[in-house]
């Protein structure tokens, strides 16, 4: 701001502008009062000077204005930002010590198990193999029907006889070494109406009781046998209602989720004997013999319809894979054919496959018998277990309250009154 002669009068003059309004009268009226200024004329241009001097400029204020919304709009954004940050990294944090806990506990569980039977005898590479095929199990489903009754105590004896079967079928071939299939579907869904109010308990809870059963039959088989496990993703056991085929989205599945409880659970064992092989999405292939086999749940093929079988054996073979026979389930009906079997499921008929499809099941695994000559598929019908001591579950049932096809039966043969209206 530079100064002008009247300047030391800039009080006086902004009183005679405000008094006459124009810049020439107020240099005129400043001039009567000090004649020893600059003529009027003259004056006039100083007056505008100490006038236009005080005045804002617009210019300049739109700028700073302008400026300093943005700065504060940053400002704003930022805020937002570290705000997002903070509970991003917060669910992070919590997902992360959850998901540690989870694993430290399951260390520490099977750090109990190195002392329990295991086979030691070496094998015999020429000896036969057993192809344990487990899938559709739907722990977690509550059927109480006529024709068949599935909770978790019924599963555990169900799993149970299965595994003595194995035992048997072994002593007839000589197998020492059995191969396990995790074949999808292992936990029901509760996507739907109808799965959810026949569901046993809640799911995270139906996963550590599903994961306490498969940790029993896994160690009744070891104490007899090697054992190698394969796991891949069914559709209904998926945690997202959308059906995935990539790898991200179809290993958001319980059965990933419990397969890899196992694998964590068995490998704290340092057992040679016991071993997880990594999990697959949608398909896994591993040769046994002379044979190759193509793992997949079922909802990718018709086991019944002998193009698309070929079909998929041509997809692999483009690939300089022979696949020789395809396991394969989710019908939930035993088919055991030349280049492809099909598992039935450990559940058995429900009301969805009686009521809605019409269909009638008996529960069932296959167990397939791989020896230099050939392969022979076995079915293992497990629908009755009268007589079958069962795999562990009834503390477990009563420590989670998961529910029982007794205790539903109970409650519709003697409801409780809750209210009781007298007319």
């Amino acid at each position: 701001m530079s100064l002008t002669p009247i300047s030391h009068l800039r009080g006086e003059v902004l009183a005679l502008y405000e008094k006459h309004g124009s810049y020439l009268g107020t240099a005129t009226a400043l001039f009567e009062a000090h004649p020893y200024l600059a003529k009027p004329n003259q004056l006039r241009g100083y007056v505008k000077s100490e006038i236009t001097m005080l005045e804002p400029d617009v210019e300049i204020i739109s700028e700073t204005v302008r400026l300093a919304k943005g700065n504060q709009k940053l400002q704003d954004l930022q805020r937002v930002e570290r705000k997002a940050f903070r509970e991003h990294a917060r669910i992070e944090n919590a997902v992360a010590e959850y998901s540690k806990a989870i694993v430290e506990e399951l260390e520490r569980h099977g750090s109990s198990l190195v002392d329990c039977p295991k086979r030691t005898e070496p094998l015999n590479p020429e000896a036969a193999v057993l192809v344990v095929h487990l899938s559709d199990n739907h722990w977690n489903e509550l059927v109480d029907l006529p024709t068949n009754r599935f909770d978790f105590e019924v599963g555990a004896k169900r799993l149970s006889l299965f595994a003595q079967k194995i035992k048997l079928l072994s002593k007839a071939c000589g197998a020492g070494r059995v191969v396990v299939f995790f074949g999808g579907d292992l936990m029901n869904s509760d996507r739907r109406l109808d799965e959810l109010l026949s569901m046993s308990t809640n799911r995270a809870k139906a996963t550590i009781l599903t994961v306490h059963l498969f940790k029993q039959f896994l160690l009744d088989l070891r104490a007899n046998f090697t054992v190698d496990c394969f796991g891949i993703a069914g559709n209904e056991s998926r945690a997202k209602d959308t059906l995935g085929w990539v790898d991200m989205v179809a290993t958001d599945s319980y059965d990933f989720t419990i397969y890899s409880m196992l694998q964590i659970l068995f490998n704290t064992t340092q057992d040679e004997g016991m071993r997880f092989h990594d999990f697959q999405a949608n398909e896994v292939v591993f040769k046994i013999h002379n044979e190759t086999f193509l793992g997949l749940h079922g909802h990718q093929v018709s086991a019944t319809d002998q193009k698309k079988v070929q079909a998929i054996i041509g997809k692999y073979a483009a690939k300089g894979i022979n696949v020789t026979h395809i396991l394969c389930g989710h019908i939930h009906s035993t088919m055991v054919s030349d280049y492809i079997s099909r598992n039935a499921s450990l559940v058995g008929s429900n009301a969805y496959s009686e009521e809605a499809l019409g269909f009638v099941s008996r529960a069932a695994q296959n167990c397939h018998i791989v020896t230099k000559q050939g392969l022979d598929g076995v079915k293992c019908d497990l629908q009755n277990v009268d007589g079958v001591e069962g795999y562990e579950i009834i503390s477990k049932l009563a420590e989670y309250n998961a529910k029982s096809a007794d205790k539903v039966y109970l409650e519709m043969r003697e409801p409780q009154t809750v209210i009781q209206v007298v007319v």
